[in-house]
């Protein structure tokens, strides 16, 4: 699949200089999250708003605190098996991969009246929740593969080369890697696109990323139960971020001509980046009677810190080249990296949320829940310090310009038989992308799980498959003019969790 750049994302525009290389998909990343944490939430579809009693009730709706009447602990084991199918130029390519985790543990202690305080007090339980829940998996793996005749990757360093020279003090620098990986002439021109492409030539274009880390939330959360009718409750919340992502992209020709001057380049690209942040969470539960309850909750946005630390390379072959302009070095390979890496500190606020949420029982015999949240991810704001910046003003009116409101929906049923549960949930999540017929960006999870209560002992396994697709840009930056290859991806993850917990 091919598009023309100049119609697309504004932050990706090349003629817009900057010397920091956050944009409006970085802050997509660290602002969609995903609910759920334990099996029991997981194999519910994340949905947790209204029937409370369960330790995701602090990422999701604290007033859930206010259904316990005991004091519990646990934790909960994962395995992720991520996979990858994408499409570049009409050919096929596959990813896969595994990786263990802890997606929650934590201990609520409650107090429940008794006897007569029971009858005399208006409130009637208070519980104090502390733990962490993992709110976001950022682990990916994914590579494409295809031949492309429309353009190369050096047709954006030889944009940014004429737009702002040849420094490296821009980030990514790719003018200077053009320039030093003898892959422009003396006007700043691409060569591979003289030499190969404009003779009729195709490129070999690869491109693949492995990213580790993910989003964290460690909580104190309050809850109470005032009268068996309402439940309110707080959440104090501790952000915690860590992403680590290589890129590499690699280009070849493919025309079988030895002397054109480019054999190959390799364009590697290195991110770390950590952060930390702060959020509050409000939420009440309003129990009609003993067969529906209805749930509402508000997360603020979450006011982060980051620090990113980046570094790139760049490896050329230039068959002839160097022997045939006279350079010293009349090696055909070229190895390029700037004198040190780059470090940005910056603050980033992510979206608001706000649920609603409604539980249906069955008696003692379970119960159907739906949780609807909205999330404006319009909303998201850099801040790369004082005084702002002509590119935090521009990638800030990108993420207005990119993003839209995100509605969830997610479904859960709970049936049960004596100490045992059999759960199935359904969750679906919109596109954050104003633009998401072209660029996709929903969701859809289906989960099932059972549980057991035994005495002060409980265990509770999930299964869910989660499908997405995404479009990613070829190319590290864009620029008005030169079409770029983009890759479709669909990815099929699949999670297993358990949780075990002790009651006391």
């Amino acid at each position: 699949m091919i598009r023309y750049t100049g119609i697309l994302l504004a932050s990706g525009l090349l003629l817009s200089v900057t010397a920091a290389a956050q944009n409006e998909t970085d802050a997509l990343r660290f602002g969609e999250l995903s609910s759920g944490a334990t099996a029991r939430s997981i194999s519910l579809g994340g949905a947790g708003g209204s029937y409370g009693g369960d330790f995701s009730s602090l990422s999701i709706n604290p007033a859930g605190l206010g259904v316990y009447r005991s004091s519990e602990v646990m934790i909960t084991p994962t395995l992720r098996l991520n996979s990858a199918r994408s499409t570049y130029f009409g050919q096929d390519t596959r990813d896969n991969n595994a990786k263990m985790g802890i997606s929650n543990f934590g201990v609520v202690f409650s107090t429940a009246k008794k006897g007569k305080d029971y009858t005399k007090s208006d409130w009637k339980a208070f519980s104090t929740g502390l733990g962490y829940n993992r709110v976001a998996d950022l682990n990916s793996a994914v590579t494409y593969t295809g031949t492309n005749d429309q353009s190369s990757i050096t047709d954006i360093f030889s944009a940014d080369a004429l737009q702002n020279g040849i420094t490296q003090d821009l980030v990514p620098p790719l003018g200077f890697f053009g320039w030093e990986g003898y892959l422009l002439d003396a006007g700043y021109a691409s060569i591979p696109r003289q030499q190969i492409l404009n003779n009729g030539g195709d490129l070999l274009q690869s491109k693949s990323w492995e990213s580790k880390g993910g989003i964290d939330e460690w909580s104190f959360s309050l809850g109470g139960n005032y009268k068996e009718q309402l439940l309110l409750g707080i959440s104090l919340d501790l952000v915690s971020y860590k992403f680590d992502r290589d890129t590499h992209f690699r280009e070849s020709d493919e025309s079988g001509n030895n002397n054109n001057d480019f054999d190959y380049l390799s364009y590697n690209e290195y991110l770390t980046t950590s952060g930390v942040g702060f959020n509050a969470k409000l939420g009440a539960i309003y129990v009609v009677n003993d067969r529906f309850r209805f749930g509402a909750a508000f997360h603020t946005p979450t006011w982060s810190v980051f620090t990113d630390d980046m570094d790139y390379d760049l490896t050329t072959n230039t068959e002839n080249l160097k022997n045939r302009t006279s350079q010293g070095d009349r090696a055909p390979e070229t190895y390029v990296q700037p004198d040190q890496p780059y470090t940005f500190d910056y603050s980033l606020r992510t979206p608001w949320h706000a649920l609603l949420s409604a539980t249906a029982f069955f008696g003692q015999n379970g119960f159907i829940t739906a949780d609807y949240e909205y999330v404006d991810y319009a909303s998201m704001k850099y801040d790369f310090g004082d005084p702002p910046s002509e590119y935090e003003r521009s990638v800030n009116q990108a993420i207005k310009d990119t993003y839209t409101g995100g509605h969830n929906l997610r479904i859960g049923v709970e049936g049960r038989k004596d100490h045992f549960m059999g759960r199935l949930g359904f969750a679906y999540h919109s596109s954050p992308l104003q633009r998401s017929a072209d660029f996709y960006g929903q969701s859809l999870d289906v989960s099932a799980g059972i549980g057991a209560r035994l005495n002060a002992f409980f265990i509770d396994l999930a299964y869910r498959y989660r499908f997405k697709k995404s479009s990613d840009f070829a190319y590290p930056l864009l620029a008005s003019g030169v079409v770029t290859g983009i890759g479709d991806t669909q990815y099929g993850n699949s999670l297993l969790a358990l949780t075990l917990g002790l009651k006391f």
